[in-house]
């Protein structure tokens, strides 16, 4: 069924049925209740007055309707998310705040794209799953134009002679009549590889969900090049990691790499009412914790202050395994496993902890809107690693001014809780300037008992 009308929402964006035209008994309320119902997650919030998005950026179809929902984190100057749909200050937000999403889940997932690919983001305008969808496609066209990925494939078959390994004990406990073939097994040399029906699974659920007339050609130019390859119904996660690239097949790891972006769950497919619905989206409180890893990890050199150069950045905790509570009976498993975001080490001595949380903070005494849960979150983090310092970062509010780093004193302990915002509305092709941020951050963390002025809870 053809696309017709076109929603765009950025994220936690609240929209009334007023303005989209809709009634509020219209059947796409109930196809995207039964969606949420499908995904387990309320991938849009249906509000009494009208439609919210939540946390969750991406694709959803429903019906002839297909609702796109964008991260904040525009960087266009003369955009306005805010502004009426379908005017220039609107459609700038959107298409800065599309192409710059590419680059943000491209470091988030570390996806090492060619430079030709990452060309076609500087031109690309329109919805950013059909970014992403260009992308794959002209990366795996590539690939396959300089040829395809072939591998020794094991295969158990009946044929009437003797090929690699004949079975003598299974076929006669099985088959005994050699007339119908002797049982055998061997190595094949084919492009039947694990690898290629990830591709040809991508391709094949890509075809049902782009609109973009050349991006569809494209794929079903890719789907006649698979045809050797066998289409598998589904690919688990387990068959996923049994991929290993050494130096004959590392250049189709780009082209993976996007491919599980599309087989790893994101995209959920039901018949509701009649009508096909499907949402491909992602957790963006997830993606900003990844994002800032990322960044972490990869410019770690030009990040960390010079006396901590020396620091190893950890995710998840490392390999400490800390709990925040122990059951009374001895022997019994510990509560509440701790996994801080990332855990900045130097000789085995804890220096930082940083927790990202992927919400808005007022433009003003932003540390007053710290959430309870996070503060206390962050105190059982230094008080079980033994770490003084604690950074809860979030994203910039637009319009935001650069906010001091605001440093929170634990009462009654030496720990200090800072809180800091990182500017994503910029563009982030390069993170030359994200990276400035985050070493000023750091330098300030390193640096606010001579420069800043200790900041107490309101009582």
């Amino acid at each position: 069924m053809p696309v017709s009308n076109l929603i765009t929402l950025f994220e936690r964006q609240a929209i009334s049925f007023e303005n989209l035209g809709l009634p509020a008994d219209d059947p796409l309320l109930d196809i995207l209740d039964r969606l949420n119902q499908n995904a387990g997650n309320e991938l849009i919030q249906l509000e009494r007055k009208g439609l919210r998005a939540t946390q969750f950026v991406g694709v959803i179809q429903a019906g002839t309707h297909l609702i796109q929902i964008l991260p904040k984190i525009d960087c266009d100057p003369d955009g306005d998310p805010e502004a009426t749909a379908g005017s220039m200050a609107h459609d700038q937000a959107v298409n800065s705040a599309a192409r710059n999403f590419m680059h943000f889940l491209r470091h988030a997932r570390r996806l090492k794209l060619h430079h030709q690919v990452l060309a076609t983001l500087r031109v690309a305008r329109g919805a950013w799953l059909e970014m992403l969808t260009r992308l794959f496609a002209v990366e795996l066209m590539t690939q396959l134009q300089q040829g395809f990925h072939h591998d020794y494939v094991r295969r158990e078959d009946m044929l009437p002679y003797v090929r690699g390994r004949w079975h003598i004990a299974r076929q006669f406990s099985r088959q005994p009549n050699l007339a119908q073939g002797l049982d055998v097994s061997y190595d094949d040399y084919s492009p039947d590889t694990i690898l290629n029906r990830v591709f040809h699974l991508a391709v094949a659920r890509l075809q049902g969900v782009t609109r973009d007339p050349q991006t569809r050609q494209m794929l079903a130019d890719l789907e006649s090049w698979l045809l050797p390859v066998q289409l598998p119904s589904q690919l688990s996660a387990t068959d996923l990691k049994r991929i290993e690239f050494n130096r004959l097949n590392e250049r189709f790891q780009p082209a993976f790499e996007l491919a599980c972006l599309f087989l790893e769950g994101q995209t959920m497919e039901l018949l509701a009412g009649g009508q096909r619905a499907y949402a491909f989206v992602f957790d963006m409180d997830r993606l900003f914790e990844q994002f800032v890893a990322s960044v972490m990890l990869t410019q770690a050199r030009r990040i960390l202050p010079e006396t901590w150069a020396d620091c190893q950045v950890e995710l998840q905790g490392g390999k400490s395994n800390k709990y925040l509570l122990q059951p009374p009976v001895p022997g019994a498993k510990p509560l509440f496993l701790l996994k801080p975001d990332i855990l900045l080490r130097s000789l085995g001595i804890p220096l930082l902890i940083i927790d990202t949380k992927n919400k808005a903070l007022p433009r003003l005494l932003s540390y007053r809107s710290v959430a309870e849960s996070d503060a206390f979150q962050m105190l059982a983090y230094a008080s079980q690693f033994q770490c003084n310092n604690v950074l809860l970062l979030y994203p910039r509010t637009f319009g935001a001014v650069q906010n001091p780093l605001h440093c929170l004193p634990i009462q009654g302990t030496s720990i200090r809780l800072f809180v800091a915002t990182l500017d994503l509305h910029q563009p982030l092709e390069h993170l030359d300037r994200l990276v400035v941020d985050l070493r000023k951050i750091l330098d300030d963390i390193r640096l606010n008992e001579v420069h800043y002025k200790e900041v107490l809870w309101p009582a």
